[in-house]
């Protein structure tokens, strides 16, 4: 009976040290699943292209939560078939607004990353404003985009609204009431139409609750099609 114990117990840490460890091994930090997409053909970098500024907003304390998810990383990747639809809207850009840049706020963003800022909102009015992580955002997938816009003189255009900032004056559905309000003023609008007009016209979708966020193609193209980057 004894002879049997141990055999079974060597044959249980065989099946750990085969199953369990490598599952271990596969556990990243929010760095090491970010620079695992250099290695990754499904993903462009897209932080050194003519007319793209980028100011990763989680890769400091910039941003609503006032903590740095990203750590020491401020590189910016899409996924290939986003990288395309951009490129069509920085020439879009180019041709309309010369000297005009897209700034990079946030990209791919890992879905450990989604967790937190989910856990930072759920339970408060800003809920609706962050994916829930357990079906993934589409930034999780690298098919959304949050960006602004840079003039020639190297000064942010003013959109009415800062980036997150979490309220109606974010939301693009509600800019006639907003503009008839006295809220948003034209230029505003006709800023954010800049950036809108070059982004939709290159295939993405503007997010009607945030004037910063677009995607490049619907939720049902891609979610159980495309994987979440973990």
């Amino acid at each position: 009976m004894r002879g049997a114990l141990k055999t079974l117990t060597r044959y249980f840490l065989a099946f750990i040290s085969l199953v369990c460890i490598p599952c271990f091994a596969q556990a990243r930090t929010v760095e090491e699943s970010l620079k695992a997409l250099a290695t990754n053909h499904n993903f462009v970098e897209i932080s050194n292209w003519p007319g793209v500024v980028v100011d990763l907003k989680y890769a400091s304390t910039d941003n609503f939560t006032h903590t740095n998810l990203y750590g020491d990383w401020h590189k910016a990747y899409i996924h290939k078939i986003a990288a395309e639809k951009f490129k069509k809207a920085l020439e879009s850009l180019h041709q309309t607004h010369p000297g005009y840049k897209i700034v990079l706020f946030d990209t791919l963003r890992p879905r450990s990353v989604q967790w937190k800022l989910w856990n930072i909102v759920k339970g408060t009015p800003q809920r609706k404003y962050v994916a829930d992580p357990e079906k993934g955002s589409m930034h999780n997938y690298g098919f959304a985009m949050d960006i602004g816009l840079m003039d020639p003189q190297g000064k942010m255009v003013d959109m009415g609204a800062p980036f997150d900032g979490f309220t109606p004056l974010s939301e693009p559905q509600l800019e006639p009431e907003l503009l008839k309000e006295g809220k948003l003023t034209q230029k505003q609008i006709d800023n954010r139409m800049i950036l809108r007009n070059a982004m939709v016209g290159a295939g993405f979708r503007q997010l009607r609750h945030e004037w910063w966020h677009y995607d490049a193609l619907v939720e049902e193209q891609v979610r159980g099609k495309f994987q979440i980057v973990e």
